[in-house]
């Protein structure tokens, strides 16, 4: 009888340790996905894409898609001027070294740029497909990344 407890408490404790490694590693390779929103206090269709008018922001912001990510606005004030370190949330400075050092650019504005742990994977410019084509593939895109179990590094998908 000792021999059979001693063996099913063994399974246990192996069973738990194995558990709660497969949850630590499910909970590490989260991904971070982040959208960020590029813009300029002159820039017209930015202004429209912001209105309570257009709607477009607040479809965004009022998705259940967006609560799955983290959504940062980099604005400066004329389209003309470049963007500088103070137009940059902290938890985002890491892409302005990537533009300072030209492993990225900025993008058109209004534009999006999607990430998934740190890389970018997709691109989107203006308001004119907004609501048929780029809501939709942002929506996509946080569904797809927010259910799958990613690598840390995640190579660049082309888009």
């Amino acid at each position: 009888m000792k021999f059979w407890t001693a063996w099913f408490l063994g399974i246990f404790i192996a069973w738990s340790f194995q558990s709660r490694a497969l949850a630590d590693i499910q909970s590490a390779s989260k991904p971070e996905l982040l959208l960020v929103y590029w813009s300029s206090k002159d820039c017209t269709w930015c202004t429209y894409w912001e209105s309570s008018w257009s709607g477009m922001e607040n479809g965004l912001k009022s998705s259940e898609e967006f609560k799955k990510l983290t959504y940062r606005v980099i604005k400066n004030e004329r389209l003309a001027d470049p963007y500088t370190d103070e137009h940059f949330a902290s938890d985002i400075k890491w892409l302005k070294e990537r533009i300072d050092l030209g492993v990225e650019k900025n993008l058109g504005r209004p534009g999006w740029g999607f990430y998934v742990n740190k890389v970018r994977v997709a691109t989107f410019y203006g308001t004119k497909n907004w609501d048929s084509k780029i809501l939709p593939e942002i929506k996509l895109l946080v569904t797809k990344y927010s259910t799958e179990v990613q690598p840390v590094n995640a190579p660049a998908v082309a888009r």
